[in-house]
């Protein structure tokens, strides 16, 4: 990613926090320093050179910039517009991984934006980053902070994992993935093509539509049902969504695992993610009920499996598509551990985050309360607009007759009336 999109600060992460009521300019800092110093990967620098390597530097205070936009005619706006900049603007990680920055809408309105280069984090710490930065300028403000101790920093997860990808376990690994995989084919959408982008336009398309509430109960009880989570009933419902675009009963989609398996990572702070292919085949007779039984069998197997990084099996295992395993990737966010800065408000203001261009295709289901969001972003140079719009409206259709009759058969379940 570094190297084909690194250019488009595909590999920025941020965490926001909106802190309204009284500020404390001097307290954010220290507690900003205690994060840093809490997460070594914080203060963890990768000199350029031939060969990547990690350089953690002892604790000290980071500068906390702050910029006023309280007089701006539209604050808010302007505060959404300095977000944006952050985040495509690249974090130069030979020099520090963190760049902080709070945004003064008004006495009593703070944005605290934190800017990371992705070395250093993902999107379960980006959650531990939030919940951690509350409590530290509580702290730092005179109230408890009550946080558990990380067991192991990022560089004795990394010792282990290294241990982990030798010897027999090694061979266990990719066995299991080599098995799963062989044969397996990259999905490929008839609607993609090249085609020009037009002047003045952006090159990627976002798409969001919204679950209602009580469709997305519906879908949570669907879930109970099945004993799981909301991971593989929604990614059950791409699968039928891909049948219905391609005909094909055998699919291959590219995922982001938090990859946690060892309890003393539970609150460390690091790259953890690992990218995962999760491949299901099946009939057009299948029931969606019967697809949500397979995905949640796939899912948990490859959760077992998800210490092996996919680069590290065998070239070709994998095949069809552009070659890029990535090309089209299901996510869940936020489904491992809440993160305080996606809901509501600021889930508005991480807009501009989750339109980094990384992916040709990817496909987002974002819990916010009570409801979903199901957004798409992809490539303007290979899908149509209209398609793309069709595309998640197709979508949020297949989840509301999932929840109305999961029974009916894949073949029947785009063209059966919504109620």
């Amino acid at each position: 990613m570094d190297h084909y999109r690194g250019r488009d600060s595909a590999l920025n992460e941020q965490v926001l926090w909106r802190l309204r009521g009284p500020y404390d300019h001097e307290a954010m800092i220290r507690a900003v320093a205690a994060l840093t110093a809490r997460h070594e990967p914080l203060r963890t620098t990768y000199p350029r050179g031939r060969r990547l390597r990690q350089r953690i530097h002892e604790p000290r205070p980071v500068p906390v910039p702050v910029t006023d936009v309280s007089a701006e005619p539209d604050p808010a706006a302007a505060a959404r517009r300095i977000v944006a900049t952050e985040v495509s603007t690249g974090v130069d990680a030979s020099v520090w991984p963190l760049r902080p920055r709070v945004v003064r809408i008004d006495p009593q309105h703070h944005l605290v934006v934190l800017t990371l280069h992705h070395y250093c984090s993902d999107d379960y710490s980006n959650a531990l980053l939030a919940r951690d930065l509350r409590a530290l300028y509580g702290e730092a403000t005179g109230e408890p902070a009550d946080l558990p101790a990380p067991q192991w920093q990022y560089a004795q997860w990394a010792r282990w994992q290294s241990e982990q990808l030798s010897g027999a376990n090694l061979d266990r690994l990719t066995g299991y993935w080599t098995g799963k995989l062989t044969g397996a084919r990259l999905v490929e959408l008839p609607a993609r093509r090249q085609r020009p982008v037009p002047d003045g336009e952006p090159p990627w398309i976002s798409v969001e539509y919204h679950v209602d509430a009580e469709t997305t109960a519906g879908l949570r009880q669907l879930a109970r049902r099945h004993r799981t989570t909301l991971f593989p009933v929604t990614l059950a419902v791409f699968y039928a969504l891909l049948h219905a675009e391609t005909g094909a009963g055998d699919l291959t989609v590219a995922s982001l695992f938090a990859n946690r398996g060892q309890p003393q990572v539970r609150d460390t702070v690091g790259f953890f993610a690992s990218m995962v292919l999760l491949r299901e085949r099946f009939t057009p007779d299948t029931t969606l009920s019967q697809l949500i039984a397979q995905t949640r069998g796939t899912v948990m197997e490859a959760m077992r499996h998800q210490d092996l990084p996919h680069q590290l099996l065998p070239p070709d295992t994998v095949a069809g598509g552009t070659g890029r395993t990535d090309d089209v990737l299901f996510q869940l966010l936020g489904s491992l551990m809440t993160r305080a800065d996606m809901a509501g408000e600021e889930l508005d203001d991480m807009e501009a985050q989750l339109e980094r261009r990384r992916f040709a295709l990817e496909f987002v289901v974002v819990p916010q309360g009570d409801v979903l969001s199901a957004l798409l972003l992809c490539s303007r140079a290979e899908f149509d607009p209209a398609w793309a719009d069709a595309f998640v409206r197709d979508y949020v259709t297949l989840v509301r007759r999932a929840v109305t009759d999961a029974d009916v058969p894949l073949a029947e379940l785009r063209a059966a009336p919504v109620t």
